[in-house]
Parts: C-alpha cells; structure tokens; sequence
C-alpha cells in the first residue's frame, strides 16, 4: 500500500496565518519540509482522505490529480477537513466532459448532512455529480477496491467525527486523526477484532506540549503504540507515523524529527510518500 500526505497541519496551518509565535517565526526562517498545509492524504493512489482549504495547493504543488479521484472519505465536517463550497468546481459547466463519473463521498451523518445542504441550496444535487455515502462507525465499506472501517473518534463529538482502518486485501493501515485517546468503543473494537496493521498514522496536534484532551501530543502516542502492540495489532515491522500538527505544538518538523526517531516514529511532511 501506499500513503500520500498532501498536508500535515492541523486548522491554522504552519506558520499560522498572522501568528509571531516561535515555532511560526522559526518556520517561516526555515521554510522547506517546517511549511504545513491542512491534512489531507490518499491511498493507493485512488481514495482521497478529507477535503481541506488547501485542496487546490496540493493540486498546484504535489500533482493531486483530483480530476481522477472517484471516491473520497472524510473524517469529520471541521472547516480544516471539509470546504463545501470547493464542491461547486465539480458542477456542471465548471468541470468538463458533461458525461464524466461522479464523486462518491464517504462520512458520518453531520457530513453529508452539511454536503447535501450545500448542494440543494445551490440547486446542484440533481446533477448527479456528487453521490453521499452515510457511514456507520464499525461497519465495512468496500470502496474503490478496499475495506474501509470507520471508528469513532475521540474528538468533538458533536460532528460524529471517525478515524480509518483501511485494508487492501494484502496490507492494512490506521489513518488516526482528528482524535485524542481512543474511545472505549474503539478500543473495544481493536481488542475484539484484532486487526494487523502495517502501517499506522496518529495525531500528534500537541506535539511535546502536555495532553491537550481532543488531540493527541507525542506521549499520547507512543502510548498507543505500545497499547497496539500489546494487543497484537501491532508488531516489529508496523511503521508509525506522526501527523497533523500545530504550530502550538512546540516544536518545528526539524526539531521534532530526532525526538520522534528515538521513540520510533516517523514524523509526515507536505508532500511526503509512504509505501508500506
């Protein structure tokens, strides 16, 4: 399997808009891999995770073919994963030929509720472009040729926000943010069903700041990882990554990467691939 990380950052980006902060100050110095756009990523080349703000930056600076991208999962409707309004470049008269294939899109209720207001208002559903799945956390999705588990998050729980187990047949992978510690639920799942995960992406949004409740920061993780382990879902050979971070986090991708590696954690950037 393969992983794409189009962005990395969590709401604000890094640096953040119109902050001076010290880790803003030192990336805006640094620029390179310390520059992060809002967290977005594909699988496998086909299946696009989340919609962010920073969708056509990708398209301009890491070739996100997005005319390709026949389905797409969203992890919660939080302005930094989801802009409805960019769903208005796929109508008709915006997005060549008349005849092309629709847009699957994968989320939990408050999702595709929030879609599928965007498009009625504007008169645009009955075009056929953009067909709304309705995810139920727990239940199997075969989508684009993959087993897509949604698991609940432990985020803000008012927009039904999920994390992804993601299979291919032959390897299988943990997409974890936006989230702090899993729920009970989760865990509970994990412990039940077992599932062997190669490759595992987690929130780090509190990087070496303490626990911050809806995120997770780097000793939240490293305890996931070991809990993973402990449950045989998790071995040796599974890769762990870092992803979705803020600039209120501490530290810069330069810093944070010697730290993250003694722990046995890769740290994502912009741009970055992973093939597992």
């Amino acid at each position: 399997m393969k992983l794409k990380y189009y962005g990395t950052a969590a709401a604000e980006g890094v640096p953040g808009l119109f902050c001076e902060c010290e880790t803003c100050q030192k990336s805006r110095k640094y620029g390179g891999r310390n520059f992060r756009s809002r967290s977005q990523a594909l699988v496998n080349g086909k299946l696009l995770i989340d919609f962010p703000p920073d969708t056509l930056y990708h398209v301009f600076n890491f070739g996100l073919e997005l005319h390709k991208i026949q389905n797409m999962i969203i992890t919660h409707k939080h302005s930094d994963h989801l802009r409805t309004s960019d769903f208005f470049n796929l109508a008709k008269t915006y997005a060549y030929p008349d005849d092309r294939k629709p847009l699957h899109i994968y989320g939990t209720q408050p999702t595709i509720d929030d879609i599928a207001y965007m498009l009625q208002k504007n008169n645009m559903i009955s075009q056929g472009r953009w067909i709304l799945h309705e995810v139920i956390p727990y239940e199997k999705y075969e989508i684009d040729g993959m087993t897509v588990i949604p698991y609940c998050a432990n985020h803000d729980f008012s927009v039904s926000p999920v994390i992804y187990d993601i299979s291919d047949g032959d390897k299988r992978m943990l997409y974890g943010n936006d989230t702090g510690w899993f729920t009970d639920k989760t865990w509970e799942y994990i412990e039940n069903n077992k599932p062997k995960f190669d490759f595992v992406s987690l929130d780090c949004t509190c990087g070496v700041k303490p626990d911050c409740g809806c995120h997770m920061n780097l000793e939240l993780c490293v305890k996931t990882a070991d809990k993973l382990r402990e449950l045989g879902c998790a071995d040796k050979d599974t890769v762990f990554y870092l992803h979705h971070f803020s600039h209120n986090d501490g530290v810069t991708y330069d810093e944070l990467v010697p730290i993250a590696e003694k722990l046995g954690f890769g740290v994502s950037y912009d741009g970055l691939e992973v093939e597992f």
